[in-house]
């Protein structure tokens, strides 16, 4: 299965080999001729002048945004300097930082293992991932039509809270699976004894990686903690369980309601805490800062979602899957008064307005109406 994803890097690689130059790269480096050849070859017609003259534009644009910031880290400097990027830079980082430490690439990556750990089978896990993926799609489009109809603010405000719910739906479910697990043996007469694995709650057991549960050969209804590691083959695992069969995973009635809030959190980060940060950011930086900006914001983003996937089962192994949903739940209401605090409403306003938002003199911006902020910078 895994091979499979070699087919589609491969073709990739010959086109981008046959690929031409962009004629927007060659006339910045000065291959005008070569630009207006390849833009001929792209569009079929040898009317491209009017496109050209759009590159040409744009090629000003971003000599005079180099005039403006500068270079490199010449530019860094200069945006620390200006208040308004400096501001707008601070609060797009902690957007997309309080995207990823929500805990949504824990769940999307490790959606199987939660459910494993709620009680589904294997494959039933997988089934379940899927349907999770499925909601985070259809749910971005309420994000795509509601983003100009409801303004930035509110959709964002209403995606956390609705994270929050689901997050709290979570922790408390796993509370229950935890308290609901039933009672485990650790050793059968005859065999030796479980090394590592003596643990007397099924769900215990299966938190740990060498450990699986079944039941006894003797008594079905009766189950025992064994290490994995040790009974691995088929005539030890025949010894140990009845009919042979072992599970990673606890059966349990509440498992259900771990399934329904990570269905609630989806819903709530596809709409509006999913799009809205890199929305956002698009909208509040100026011309001549906004690449540096963006790549900025963007590695925040790669950083943190390096982090939160890192650590993820270890936080569950230390605090519990309920301790850890309800530390992602923490970081999303902090999440949350920071942005009600620092975040101004960008909904239909230009570039030079959005500027002037993040240049005013006022301190805690998203308390304040967004033409009173302007105005006051205009004063």
């Amino acid at each position: 299965m895994l091979g499979l994803s070699c087919i589609p890097s491969t073709i990739m690689t010959i086109m981008f080999i046959i690929m031409p130059k962009s004629a927007r790269w060659l006339y910045f480096k000065g291959q005008k001729e070569e630009a207006k050849r390849v833009l001929i070859m792209i569009r079929g017609t040898s009317d491209v002048t009017q496109e050209l003259d759009e590159i040409a534009l744009d090629y000003e644009r971003m000599n005079e945004n180099e005039a403006i910031g500068g270079r490199g880290f010449q530019r860094i400097v200069n945006m620390m300097k200006n208040k308004a990027v400096r501001r707008a830079l601070i609060l797009g980082m902690n957007l997309q930082l309080f995207q990823q430490l929500s805990g949504i690439n824990s769940v999307m990556y490790y959606a199987g293992t939660i459910l494993q750990m709620a009680g589904a089978g294997s494959n039933k896990a997988i089934w379940l991932a899927s349907i999770v993926s499925v909601v985070n799609v259809l749910f971005t489009f309420i994000g795509l039509f509601g983003v100009e109809r409801l303004g930035r603010k509110i959709l964002l405000f209403g995606s956390m809270i609705v994270m929050m719910v689901g997050l709290t739906f979570l922790g408390v479910a796993f509370i229950f699976i935890d308290n609901s697990s039933k009672d485990v043996a650790t050793s059968t007469a005859g065999l030796i004894p479980n090394s590592g694995c003596n643990y007397a709650n099924c769900y215990d057991c299966v938190q740990d990686d060498d450990c699986k549960i079944c039941p006894q050969p003797s008594n079905s209804d009766s189950w025992i903690c064994f290490n994995s590691s040790i009974y691995k083959s088929d005539s030890d695992l025949d010894q140990i369980c009845h009919d042979g069969e072992s599970q990673n995973y606890c059966k349990t009635n509440v498992g259900p309601w771990a399934v329904v809030g990570l269905v609630i959190y989806i819903m709530g980060f596809a709409p509006g805490m999913g799009p809205l940060p890199w929305t956002i950011n698009s909208e509040t930086f100026p011309n001549w800062a906004r690449d540096t900006a963006m790549s900025i914001t963007t590695c925040t983003n790669w950083i943190c979602n390096g982090i939160i996937s890192m650590t993820f089962l270890q936080l569950s192994g230390a605090a519990g899957p309920s301790g850890a949903f309800f530390t992602y739940c923490a970081i999303t209401f902090i999440g949350l008064i920071y942005f009600f605090i620092f975040l101004p409403e960008t909904k239909g306003l230009s570039l030079e307005h959005t500027e002037k938002l993040f240049d005013s003199s006022l301190t805690f911006i998203g308390l304040r109406n967004k033409k009173e902020v302007v105005a006051s910078k205009e004063k």
